[in-house]
């Protein structure tokens, strides 16, 4: 009975979505999720309609039409009952729970396998990881995401850009530009790293951003790693005509080459900047480090003059001046003249 009155409020819809799509499919897949009793995604596992965009709460609810499952935080339950529903090899999914697991395309004759990498959030300080694997199985029909956690954007639209595909195709080109957004987000806040760091460092004389340096350092090349793998699978799934019955557009996936090539120029330049920042910071730290010692110097060669002096008069021998009531301040004025001119001469020649 709920699914024939989604279907009739789905009819009711049609023609004033003619004149605003986008608002009035919006709120047509929220009155229509509230009548299926799915007010909100499920924490795991959200299964969405491509066609129609509504969303049901679980496989065994959904209707044998096109579907878009995204699940987050992977369990063994979900990828068993996914492993079974849709024919996919179980192993094949599980490779998708390991965080070193190499970006691949990978070809059956029931579907086919998409793992990339895509980089975490990076201002998370305790991480383990810079980048981490995402799965995309489909069989041209149906297309199944698998993520470990969230992926951080700067473009939120892109997920709603997901949500709104109505084939297969477009959800795959959309899933691309995702990855790349990410690694543009990830990107920008490198940079953003490297520009406060290198406001604090000039006046550094201990290497107290040294941690900092190498997390960065380890981070890039990470990326640039994971990049270069994307380009591979991205190259390799341009060969792929067809999956099932979803023709790919050449074109599209061209342009998304370009985006990633960009994304892998700009990860070098990035390299490239903390290891020249790197070399500078050590520099950095070095001339501060010198100035002081020598700083330090200067000033124990000034005092030690008037030291000397004291030392020399506080002899118990027979010394000139010893029975004049004027002999401190004569031995003061003495050690005065000769400071102050070496003071001087230190600050003339810039060493104190």
């Amino acid at each position: 009975m709920r699914r024939l009155s989604a279907t009739v409020c789905i009819l009711g819809f049609a023609l004033q979505s003619q004149r605003n799509p986008v608002g009035l499919l919006n709120r047509k897949r929220k009155e229509v999720n509230q009548m299926l009793g799915v007010d909100s995604p499920m924490k795991n596992m959200a299964i969405l309609a491509l066609e129609s965009g509504i969303e049901y709460p679980d496989l065994e609810n959904a209707p044998e039409e096109p579907l878009l499952i995204e699940v987050t935080g992977l369990d063994q339950p979900i990828l068993a009952k996914l492993s079974a529903q849709f024919e996919i090899d179980l192993e094949d999914l599980q490779d998708v729970q390991d965080l070193d697991e190499r970006p691949r395309l990978q070809v059956e004759d029931r579907f086919t396998m998409l793992v990339l990498r895509v980089p975490v959030n990076l201002q998370i300080a305790d991480r383990e990881y810079s980048t981490y694997p995402i799965g995309i199985f489909t069989n041209g029909r149906d297309i199944i995401i698998l993520k470990n956690q969230e992926i951080p954007l700067k473009k939120k639209r892109l997920l709603r850009k997901v949500r709104l595909a109505t084939i297969a195709s477009e959800v795959i080109y959309a899933l691309w530009e995702l990855v790349i957004n990410s690694f543009e987000h990830m990107l920008d806040i490198i940079e953003d790293t490297i520009n406060q760091m290198e406001e604090s460092i000039i006046t550094e004389i201990y290497p107290t951003q040294l941690d900092r340096f190498f997390q960065l350092s380890r981070d890039s090349v990470f990326l640039e790693a994971a990049l270069k793998a994307n380009m591979k699978v991205l190259r390799r799934f341009k060969r792929v005509t067809t999956i099932g019955r979803m023709v790919l557009d050449t074109d599209r996936l061209e342009e998304l080459e370009v985006d990633l090539q960009q994304q892998m120029e700009l990860s070098a330049i990035y390299r490239d900047l903390i290891e020249n920042a790197m070399n500078a910071y050590d520099s950095i730290v070095s001339h501060n480090l010198n100035r002081v010692i020598k700083t330090l110097t200067s000033i124990s060669l000034i005092v030690s003059v008037p030291t000397l002096i004291a030392s020399l008069y506080g002899m118990n021998v027979n010394l000139p001046l010893e029975g004049n009531p004027l002999a401190f301040f004569l031995i003061i004025s003495l050690s005065l003249t000769i400071t102050i001119p070496l003071l001087v001469y230190l600050r003339i020649r810039n060493l104190v």
